[in-house]
Protein backbone atom coordinates (compact mmCIF):
# COMPACT_ATOMS: atom_id res chain seq x y z
CA UNK A 1 0.00 0.00 0.00
CA UNK A 2 1.29 3.18 -1.12
CA UNK A 3 1.27 5.96 1.88
CA UNK A 4 0.02 9.46 0.76
CA UNK A 5 2.09 12.28 2.34
CA UNK A 6 -0.25 15.07 1.07
CA UNK A 7 -2.40 16.24 4.14
CA UNK A 8 -6.20 16.58 4.03
CA UNK A 9 -8.11 19.49 4.76
CA UNK A 10 -10.62 19.37 7.22
CA UNK A 11 -13.48 21.13 5.09
CA UNK A 12 -14.50 18.21 3.41
CA UNK A 13 -16.41 15.79 5.23
CA UNK A 14 -20.16 14.09 5.85
CA UNK A 15 -21.58 12.50 8.89
CA UNK A 16 -24.14 9.29 8.17
CA UNK A 17 -25.95 9.24 11.61
CA UNK A 18 -28.88 8.14 10.25
CA UNK A 19 -31.06 11.11 9.67
CA UNK A 20 -31.72 12.69 6.06
CA UNK A 21 -29.01 15.21 5.95
CA UNK A 22 -25.45 14.29 6.10
CA UNK A 23 -23.50 17.88 5.62
CA UNK A 24 -22.60 19.55 9.18
CA UNK A 25 -20.97 22.55 9.75
CA UNK A 26 -18.46 21.34 12.47
CA UNK A 27 -17.86 17.46 13.93
CA UNK A 28 -15.92 18.30 17.76
CA UNK A 29 -12.92 15.85 17.62
CA UNK A 30 -12.64 12.54 18.21
CA UNK A 31 -10.42 11.25 21.05
CA UNK A 32 -9.88 8.83 23.29
CA UNK A 33 -7.84 8.59 26.44
CA UNK A 34 -6.64 5.72 28.62
CA UNK A 35 -6.34 5.80 32.61
CA UNK A 36 -3.22 5.40 34.28
CA UNK A 37 -3.48 2.73 36.83
CA UNK A 38 -0.69 3.32 39.84
CA UNK A 39 -0.20 0.25 42.29
CA UNK A 40 3.21 -0.49 44.16
CA UNK A 41 4.55 -4.29 45.56
CA UNK A 42 6.12 -3.70 48.91
CA UNK A 43 9.09 -5.54 47.75
CA UNK A 44 9.94 -3.02 44.97
CA UNK A 45 13.63 -1.68 45.77
CA UNK A 46 13.14 1.74 44.10
CA UNK A 47 10.09 2.32 46.28
CA UNK A 48 7.76 3.80 43.96
CA UNK A 49 4.76 3.10 42.07
CA UNK A 50 4.74 1.37 38.73
CA UNK A 51 1.55 2.58 36.34
CA UNK A 52 -0.10 0.31 33.45
CA UNK A 53 -2.80 1.19 31.43
CA UNK A 54 -6.32 1.48 32.95
CA UNK A 55 -9.70 1.75 31.11
CA UNK A 56 -10.06 3.95 27.67
CA UNK A 57 -12.48 6.48 27.71
CA UNK A 58 -13.79 7.95 24.23
CA UNK A 59 -14.98 11.70 24.68
CA UNK A 60 -18.25 12.51 23.50
CA UNK A 61 -18.51 14.53 20.26
CA UNK A 62 -20.88 17.26 19.02
CA UNK A 63 -22.40 17.45 15.85
CA UNK A 64 -23.70 20.96 14.68
CA UNK A 65 -25.41 22.10 11.76
CA UNK A 66 -28.04 25.27 10.27
CA UNK A 67 -31.16 24.56 11.50
CA UNK A 68 -33.78 23.96 8.13
CA UNK A 69 -37.78 24.40 8.62
CA UNK A 70 -39.39 21.23 8.58
CA UNK A 71 -36.43 18.66 9.70
CA UNK A 72 -36.30 17.34 13.53
CA UNK A 73 -34.22 14.54 12.83
CA UNK A 74 -31.59 16.04 15.81
CA UNK A 75 -34.74 16.55 18.24
CA UNK A 76 -36.22 13.21 17.09
CA UNK A 77 -33.42 11.28 18.02
CA UNK A 78 -32.21 12.98 21.10
CA UNK A 79 -36.17 12.55 22.05
CA UNK A 80 -35.94 8.91 21.46
CA UNK A 81 -33.39 8.64 24.70
CA UNK A 82 -35.45 10.78 26.98
CA UNK A 83 -38.81 8.68 26.11
CA UNK A 84 -36.75 5.51 27.63
CA UNK A 85 -37.06 3.08 25.08
CA UNK A 86 -33.90 0.94 23.20
CA UNK A 87 -33.75 1.71 19.80
CA UNK A 88 -32.13 4.76 20.31
CA UNK A 89 -28.51 3.74 19.59
CA UNK A 90 -27.15 3.95 16.61
CA UNK A 91 -23.84 3.19 14.65
CA UNK A 92 -22.23 7.17 12.87
CA UNK A 93 -20.31 7.22 10.30
CA UNK A 94 -17.58 10.29 9.45
CA UNK A 95 -16.59 9.94 5.93
CA UNK A 96 -13.32 12.85 4.92
CA UNK A 97 -13.19 13.63 1.20
CA UNK A 98 -10.74 14.71 -1.17
CA UNK A 99 -11.23 17.74 -3.74
CA UNK A 100 -12.80 15.65 -5.77
CA UNK A 101 -15.17 14.70 -3.11
CA UNK A 102 -13.68 10.78 -2.92
CA UNK A 103 -14.03 9.20 -0.06
CA UNK A 104 -10.17 9.18 1.84
CA UNK A 105 -10.87 8.07 5.49
CA UNK A 106 -13.85 6.63 7.26
CA UNK A 107 -14.57 7.08 10.99
CA UNK A 108 -17.22 4.44 12.10
CA UNK A 109 -18.19 5.29 16.01
CA UNK A 110 -20.28 2.40 17.71
CA UNK A 111 -23.27 2.49 19.50
CA UNK A 112 -23.98 6.07 19.34
CA UNK A 113 -26.78 7.95 21.39
CA UNK A 114 -27.39 11.76 22.40
CA UNK A 115 -26.38 12.27 25.82
CA UNK A 116 -27.49 16.01 24.74
CA UNK A 117 -29.23 18.77 21.95
CA UNK A 118 -29.35 22.65 21.66
CA UNK A 119 -31.91 23.25 19.93
CA UNK A 120 -31.40 26.67 18.89
CA UNK A 121 -27.90 28.42 19.19
CA UNK A 122 -27.75 31.83 21.05
CA UNK A 123 -29.13 34.59 19.14
CA UNK A 124 -27.94 38.10 18.46
CA UNK A 125 -29.77 40.74 17.02
CA UNK A 126 -26.25 42.87 16.40
CA UNK A 127 -25.11 39.94 13.98
CA UNK A 128 -25.45 38.19 10.98
CA UNK A 129 -25.14 34.31 11.72
CA UNK A 130 -27.44 31.43 11.17
CA UNK A 131 -29.43 29.31 13.37
CA UNK A 132 -27.53 26.09 14.60
CA UNK A 133 -28.97 23.35 16.30
CA UNK A 134 -26.36 20.91 17.88
CA UNK A 135 -26.44 16.82 19.01
CA UNK A 136 -23.90 15.58 21.59
CA UNK A 137 -23.49 12.22 21.07
CA UNK A 138 -21.93 9.39 23.34
CA UNK A 139 -20.30 6.30 22.02
CA UNK A 140 -18.27 3.68 22.59
CA UNK A 141 -15.39 3.43 20.44
CA UNK A 142 -14.46 4.11 17.25
CA UNK A 143 -11.91 2.87 14.35
CA UNK A 144 -10.44 4.31 11.18
CA UNK A 145 -10.42 2.85 8.14
CA UNK A 146 -8.49 4.46 4.80
CA UNK A 147 -9.44 4.27 1.14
Amino acid sequence: MTVSTDPLEDFSFVVNWGGARTGMMRVTPLRWSTGVVSHRDGSNPANSPQKAPGLTAYDPITLEREIVQGDLDFQSWASEVMGGGSGYRRDVTITLLDGQRNVVVTFKLRNCWPSAYEAVSELNADTSHIAIERLTLEYESFSRSDS
